[in-house]
């Protein structure tokens, strides 16, 4: 009788906790990122027609495109299931691949189940084309594709003026000078599959090729906080390559090529309180003359620009009644903050004890000392929430060439980065946490592109470092910009690196540092939520020895720090 009263006991309970996740499923459904299809792809040309499922929870949804080279070569937010996009950068026989995303409320993402694969097989013109005419000769312009399966037209334009049009023929045209000869002239140059265009190209004769090109921060005129400076600017379109000059007065102290739309140039290049001025020059080719620039002065301000805020937890996810701890990360300075979404410079309340959080609040932070200029505000949406399940995407290096000290037992970069990673999977893992982890024979546009695909709540990347000289030592963490939602990771896993370290030296602690767009694996376009580690040097005696006879300390240590900010132990 007792067995029987048990069995039914179980059993009940059993029932009722089956009733319970049924139920809280069925009630939270709307709030959940469920996985979903791409329904329909059809295209003409470049013109493409998607139809995907609706996801209940999504806020909205990015489509990207990604190339052969796992590169984004399109992205677009968009808020409903029926699309029309125009794939005007697709060239023939390449193959690509698009991908639509659904994110919520909170920031959190999930990729579509069946990304749509396609080869791209219409005409294009030759990316080898050169955009400049000759004024004196007749132009060879060469198309890339099979020209025979249809009846393709070429059209040539000026302006919206139809110069000519015929039937292709050959994958090299020729366009007759008579139609640029001794003039600024540029032509408008089309294929057509009937009334369809299916690839288009711009070129120029005695005139510039490239767009106009305008500085948008910084702004000219400004004293600037005494920090790096982000360089930022728009246009220069065509342009081959972008060169950056930076002047003190008459002297030039520095240029560089730079990647199109954003650098960050170090504060290490300027001195307080002195005036700079920055060209930014778009280029084609060898050809100067066609150069497009623009400029911005500056001045340096006199004083230190505090670091800002950082906080113990993942904001997205905080239970009720937890601790949050605001952290100073300077020397000097205040902590001052709101929870009213007013400004803590003008509004805030003084910092002296955890704050209880037990509702969705805006928390806005800053740090203030009268010698030095304000740290940013840094802003934290918190949430009152709970996650089933998190995911980290572990990225250890793959370079089995940057060699180590050998007598310390340090071989090689890749070899001893993959080992220490396997301390941080097997405790991520051994608190439920989902892990995916690179391959060592991809590269970083796969290696994000399938973080990203993931939706994973950290992608984190771990080397060790090297330096010219061989003579730097110490750890650094690196995220894409100050005001980045890594920041407060970041900080911690440093913080706590620098705890085991063996030395108290100057110089050992190199802080969290800023890419600003130059780091892929912690470009916040590539991956939301990206950290790189540099835990130490391996070029460096004691910092390579500490590393070889540590591996399985810095691994937890690094594990157990994110595992904490997660509110998972």
């Amino acid at each position: 009788m007792k067995k029987i009263i048990i069995a039914l006991v179980s059993i009940l309970l059993t029932f009722i906790g089956v009733t319970f996740v049924v139920s809280a499923i069925i009630l939270n459904g709307d709030k959940i990122l469920s996985s979903f299809n791409i329904i329909d792809v059809e295209n003409v040309s470049t013109n493409f027609n998607i139809k995907f499922e609706k996801v209940k929870a999504a806020e909205y949804y990015d489509i990207v495109v990604y190339n052969n080279n796992n590169i984004p070569i399109y992205s677009k937010s968009v808020y409903e299931t029926k699309n029309q996009i125009d794939l005007n950068m697709l060239e023939y026989n390449l193959k690509y691949k698009l991908v639509v995303y659904a994110y919520d409320k909170l920031g959190d993402s999930i990729a579509v189940k069946n990304p749509y694969k396609f080869k791209y097989t219409e005409p294009t013109f030759s990316s080898n084309n050169d955009l400049i005419l000759n004024n004196d000769e007749d132009y060879k312009l060469l198309i890339d594709g099979d020209l025979s399966k249809k009846n393709y037209q070429i059209a040539i334009y000026d302006n919206k003026y139809k110069l000519k049009e015929e039937k292709i023929i050959s994958n090299e045209y020729i366009i007759d000078k008579k139609f640029y000869q001794d003039m600024m002239q540029k032509l408008d140059v089309q294929i057509f599959d009937g009334l369809t265009s299916i690839s288009k190209i711009s070129l120029y004769n005695k005139t510039s090729p490239i767009s106009d090109i305008m500085i948008t921060s910084p702004a000219s005129g400004n004293i600037l906080d005494y920090n790096d400076v982000i360089f930022t600017y728009n246009g220069g379109d065509n342009a081959t390559s972008y060169r950056v000059e930076i002047y003190n007065g008459n002297q030039k102290i520095k240029e560089t090529t730079v990647k199109k739309n954003r650098c960050v140039i170090s504060a290490e290049l300027f001195k307080k309180a002195e005036k700079y001025n920055i060209i930014i020059k778009a280029l084609y080719k060898d050809y100067e003359e066609y150069t497009k620039s623009a400029n911005v002065e500056f001045q340096m301000n006199e004083k230190e620009t505090l670091k800002p805020v950082y906080i113990n937890t993942y904001h997205k996810y905080v239970k009720s009644g937890s601790y949050l701890y605001l952290n100073n990360p300077n020397q000097e300075g205040t902590i001052f903050y709101t929870i009213d979404d007013s400004d803590p410079v003008v509004n805030g309340i003084k910092y002296d004890k955890p704050l209880i959080v037990k509702k969705n609040i805006t928390l806005k932070t800053v740090i203030m000392e009268p010698k030095m200029n304000n740290s940013i505000v840094n802003e934290f949406e918190i949430n009152i929430g709970s996650k089933d399940t998190y995911s980290v995407y572990l990225s250890p290096s793959n370079q089995e060439l940057n060699f180590g000290i050998n007598s310390t037992g340090y071989s090689n970069e890749q070899s001893e980065m993959n080992d220490l990673t396997n301390y941080i999977e097997k405790r991520l893992k051994s608190h439920n946490v989902k892990v995916y982890r690179n391959s060592p024979y991809g590269n970083i546009n796969l290696w994000t592109a399938d973080s990203r695909y993931y939706g994973v709540d950290l992608h984190l990347a771990i080397h060790s470092n090297a330096s010219p000289n061989h003579n730097i030592f110490g750890i650094e963490t690196w995220i894409h910009e100050q005001s980045s939602k890594t920041y407060s990771l970041a900080n911690l896993i440093q913080d706590s690196l620098i705890n085991i370290y063996y030395s108290e030296e100057e110089g050992f602690n190199r802080g969290v540092k800023y890419a600003n767009g130059s780091m892929g694996e912690v470009n916040e376009l590539a991956v939301p939520f990206g950290i790189l580690l540099e835990i130490a040097h391996h070029d460096y005696e004691k910092d390579a020895a500490w590393i070889i006879q540590n591996k399985e300390l810095i691994g937890n240590t690094i594990a157990d720090t994110i595992l904490k900010y997660f509110g998972l132990i």
